[in-house]
């Protein structure tokens, strides 16, 4: 039977929106009102009330509902209860045997809750959890809030307990008279975080407290301060505030204390020990924007001493600082679809011991402007740049060059699918410099020009071959290159391309500097073979060999390039995917004996119940001036069962027969919680730092917070 139910409400204005009952039977009440049995649903705008039977009181102006009560529209999620008592509008009342899901994976139940108009609860014999419940009732979730009382303030956001304490596996192991978290909807509430523990030989027990403090919809800030047993305590924190047209983020830490060895001995004076990493970046109008990044440290440690990572957050500055170097820059761009034009200025700080900072360049300004310039069609497109760059040092040399380039490239398809590729580019560079090393007499400034060109053409025939379960193409590559002579190769100052190893992706540049002041001059051929093979939906095979042949001039680029000599070193590359493995290598062979000069190789296996990845770097050329370097890198997971799972992570440096960082350690991890216990040794080499051994808990409990001494 369904009828509509105005009934329902004792005095009901003409504006009230109508209530509609459905019920497979309804009987009138000797006292007035009835009751309705079996499939019940009520119906008021969005709110649906759906039960086994209903009570409808007109003198109290309640209905009362039981068995099986869903109530649908008083929040983003179904409401379940044994038995609810409501007002006739069904917007406030009483339940028993309550439950309810939440934000973000969220449960709370309770033996009874009561709602008052503004849409807030106050539950008695309540728990909250993020974990799933078992059907049955038996069983505990992996974690879980009791409270006597629980009162969720819809206006605040607020979920508040008394006589707190947090189960683990239905065992009791922390107990709070008062407690408090934001409730899952919100999006930010202020409030103490979970705690970072950890015990570590070099700061023994380590203990940060963090308290997030929401200062505005647009801006909050993480203070966290550090305690530790073997150093004096530490400050942490962390500021993060949007703009209408950008964003900026701070992190820092500051104590006072000596330095640290490995045992946490203190030697030296006391001093301020500090770092800061940060940046910006904002939107001028659609084309333009402009952006700052800072990375300082007080002294070369103090990162490592205190498990800090040295690398940034990527905030999108365009100077990525290179490995144990910090950089801190301003910088203004401008992107459009064709141009794109920067300048910026930058200072660095190296971590390294052995560098003295003063002489590293300060970069101010630099100065870079590209322009794509379409050409008639069939002719491809031609791109001109404009850059300048002025370095100054405290030691050392200063620098000023300015370059203009012209660069032109199109692609052609000949018949039989032969693709041919013309480019050429000229380059007029300005060069200034000053406080040059030169002997008694000698001026030690110079100032030159120089005019620089190329032509070449790129050819490519790829062959395809279809086949019943693999498809194969072949590809065989050519190019040749006629560069000019450097007239002043002699007088230049390398600033630009301090390092250079030929790889697969540089073997056919054009330029394979990566910057202006190394010209590659002379005549060359560049040749390799590309072969790629596909089965099946995600099988893939991919293989590339090549060297590149100097037929005439000098060479350019340093001994452990791999193109110092006349013939290039071989460059061999290849992939390869096969169901749950994959793999990669890319290498270079000596060119007359075939020596191993430099390897990269990885694989991975990625299974129900074990995951891989196997690493390998070897840079052991004969020409390089550090010697050997072979680094072997491991990192693997075991599920054990469902949810515990064995992990291992380890870098080996070979040549000094040590590991560098070394990780083992359980992990379990099911819907609602991820807990870690690792055991950490690590050993970078650094004499007055020494190795460290430390042991650390991760624990994050999903929608409340996470527990990692990591930063």
């Amino acid at each position: 039977m369904a009828a509509p139910a105005q009934a329902l409400a004792q005095t009901p204005e003409p504006s009230d929106p109508p209530i509609y009952l459905e019920a497979d039977r309804i009987d009138d009440l000797a006292e007035g009102g009835y009751v309705a049995r079996g499939n019940v649903r009520v119906r008021q705008q969005d709110r649906t009330l759906m039960a086994d039977e209903l009570e409808y009181h007109p003198q109290s102006n309640r209905v009362i509902a039981r068995g099986h009560v869903v109530i649908i529209g008083q929040g983003p999620y179904p409401q379940y209860a044994d038995e609810v008592e409501l007002d006739s509008a069904l917007s406030s009342g009483i339940a028993l045997g309550f439950a309810s899901r939440l934000e973000r994976n969220g449960r709370v139940a309770a033996a009874s809750a009561i709602r008052d108009e503004n849409a807030s609860m106050t539950l008695r014999d309540a728990y909250y959890t993020a974990c799933e419940l078992c059907e049955n009732g038996e069983g505990n979730p992996t974690w879980r809030l009791r409270a006597r009382e629980v009162h969720q303030n819809a206006e605040e956001q607020m979920i508040y307990y008394r006589d707190a304490r947090l189960e683990i596996l239905g065992v009791p192991v922390l107990y709070a008279p008062v407690f408090a978290h934001a409730d899952p909807s919100s999006e930010r509430r202020s409030g103490f975080l979970f705690p970072k523990i950890g015990v570590s030989s070099r700061l023994g027990f380590v203990y940060q407290q963090p308290y997030y403090w929401s200062l505005s919809p647009s801006q909050d800030i993480v203070i966290a301060p550090r305690v530790m047993t073997n150093v004096n305590p530490l400050l942490y924190t962390e500021y993060r505030k949007r703009f209408w047209s950008g964003f900026t983020e701070f992190e820092a830490s500051v104590t006072r204390e000596a330095e640290i060895d490995s045992d946490g001995e203190r030697f030296g004076e006391e001093e301020w020990r500090w770092h800061v990493f940060g940046g910006g970046r904002f939107e001028i109008n659609e084309d333009w924007r402009w952006g700052f990044g800072i990375q300082r440290a007080s002294d070369d440690l103090h990162l490592r001493r205190y498990d800090f990572s040295e690398r940034a957050k990527d905030l999108g500055q365009p100077i990525g600082a290179v490995n144990r170097q910090l950089v801190s820059q301003l910088f203004v761009e401008n992107r459009t679809r064709h141009r794109y034009g920067s300048v910026l200025a930058a200072t660095y700080q190296s971590l390294q011991t052995v560098v003295n900072d003063d002489t590293l360049p300060h970069l101010a300004p630099q100065i870079d402007v590209t322009q794509i310039v379409d050409a008639p069609d069939g002719w491809g497109r031609v791109s001109l740049n404009g850059n300048a760059t002025h370095l100054t040092r405290e030691l050392g040399s200063d620098y000023t060059r300015a370059s203009a380039t012209a660069d032109w490239r199109t692609r052609w398809i000949a018949p039989g699918g032969v693709v041919v590729e013309p480019f050429a580019l000229g380059r007029v560079d300005y060069y200034n410099l000053a406080d040059l090393p030169v002997q008694a007499g000698q001026d030690d400034t110079d100032s030159f020009t120089r005019a620089l060109g190329l032509v070449g053409t790129e050819f490519s025939w790829p062959f395809y071959r279809p086949g019943e379960q693999t498809d194969w193409v072949i590809e065989p590559v050519l190019s040749l290159v006629a560069a000019t002579d450097d007239p002043e190769r002699d007088r230049i100052l390398n600033e630009d391309t301090l390092s250079t190893d030929l790889d697969e992706s540089m073997l056919f540049e054009p330029v394979r500097a990566s910057g202006y002041d190394i010209w590659e001059e002379g005549t060359r051929a560049n040749y390799g073979l590309r072969a790629t093979a596909f089965w099946g939906e995600t099988g893939r095979f991919r293989a590339f060999v090549g060297r590149s042949e100097r037929l005439e001039g000098d060479a350019s680029f340093g001994a452990t390039s791999g193109l110092f000599e006349e013939s290039s070193d071989y460059v061999v590359a290849g992939e390869i995917d096969i169901a749950q493995f994959s793999a990669e290598i890319q290498t270079r062979l000596d060119t007359e004996d075939y020596d191993v000069n430099t390897l990269q190789a990885a694989a991975f296996y990625r299974g129900d119940r074990f995951r891989a990845m196997l690493g390998y770097l070897d840079t052991s050329d004969d020409a390089a001036i550090r010697g050997p370097q072979r680094e072997l890198r491991a990192d693997l997971l075991v599920r054990m069962t469902d949810r515990w799972s064995a992990v291992a992570r380890v870098t080996r440096d070979i040549d000094r027969d040590l590991s560098r960082r070394q990780e083992t350690g359980f992990m379990y991890r099911d819907e609602c919680t991820q807990f870690e216990i690792v055991y950490q040794r690590e050993d970078l080499g650094i004499q007055s730092l020494g190795p460290s051994e430390s042991i650390q808990f991760r624990i994050t409990l999903f929608t409340l917070g996470s527990l990692d001494p990591e930063q």
